[in-house]
């Protein structure tokens, strides 16, 4: 069920570095499946001139991931993801599986993509002007943010041949990097990784919140209120460290201490602080939600 996210600017080379990284992963034996924006029913280049067509693009994709995550094999999303808050809800989906996840972005410069784009078919360019909006749009991965890495970034360029081994391309010196089809796109890394990386785990983010029982919010809400009138009403007659008995509660923990007089919107504030953990573990127990009220107030009333 790993996951690996590709991105890049439009006519970058993603699709053919996604059909060499899948073609590693069948000689490794490992099943796959490519998520192409092209896959989805009327997809075209110029959907990314449309906010609404643009965001329906993203929304399809997005569900075709997470749907796919429940299987067993590679899922490789190939498209622009050039939004980093879409990179990242990408990413809660692959810690809710619980799996390994990693990024690849093909990084040409402006002339390689148009250089690029020139060599598809016309019916799958996209527009010059369009390349230079997308360009501008394009937010950068940054590993400072977990779910940008770990980051393999594929250098592109127009030479068809590969660099020389013995030549570091991380010299300061001009090179031409590599066309997609010639380039390295750290296939034995990225494969390594994903088979017996660190697999993602879920924290309170993604982990699923249990379903609340239809009269859940409306117990808590009475029960809560049942005390704070009980309280309100007792320390009327109550001396300075008088224990006050709440009705409902379990017995032994039943009690709060009369410190002083406490005030409606000081007693409400607490309730509704109380109101909120409570919906993380959700009870329609009249004695549990009113002793565990209690056992609250009883650690916050100072």
């Amino acid at each position: 069920m790993p996951l690996i996210i590709v991105t890049g600017h439009p006519s970058s080379g993603k699709s053919t570095i996604v059909d060499r990284l899948a073609e590693r992963f069948k000689e490794k034996g490992k099943e796959y499946q490519i998520i192409r924006d092209e896959s989805y029913g009327g997809f075209d280049r110029k959907n990314y001139e449309f906010a609404n067509k643009e965001k329906d693009l993203r929304s399809w994709i997005r569900s075709e991931v997470q749907q796919s995550l429940t299987k067993n094999k590679v899922i490789i999303c190939d498209g622009l993801n050039y939004i980093k808050g879409y990179r990242y809800e990408l990413f809660l989906a692959a810690k809710m599986s619980k799996t390994t996840y990693c990024v690849i972005q093909c990084s040409p410069s402006a002339d390689t993509c148009h250089w690029l784009n020139e060599q598809k078919p016309e019916s799958s360019r996209y527009s010059k002007e369009l390349i230079d909006q997308l360009l501008m749009r394009y937010e950068r991965p940054d590993t400072k943010f977990r779910w940008e890495k770990p980051l393999f970034e594929v250098k592109i360029g127009k030479a068809e041949k590969a660099l020389p081994s013995e030549i570091d391309d991380d010299m300061m010196v001009d090179l031409e990097y590599p066309a997609p089809r010639f380039a390295n796109i750290f296939d034995e890394e990225i494969v390594e990784w994903i088979c017996n990386g660190t697999e993602l785990t879920e924290n309170q983010s993604t982990q699923t919140v249990p379903l609340a029982p239809t009269n859940f919010l409306h117990e808590l809400d009475r029960s809560t209120q049942d005390v704070v009138t009980v309280i309100l009403n007792a320390q009327r007659t109550a001396v300075r460290g008088q224990n006050l008995t709440i009705p409902g509660a379990t017995d032994g923990a039943n009690t709060i201490k009369f410190l002083k007089l406490r005030t409606l919107p000081e007693l409400n504030r607490l309730r509704h602080q109380f109101v909120n953990i409570s919906k993380k573990d959700p009870t329609t127990d009249k004695e549990k939600i009113i002793t565990g009220f209690v056992d609250f107030l009883n650690c916050n009333l100072r």
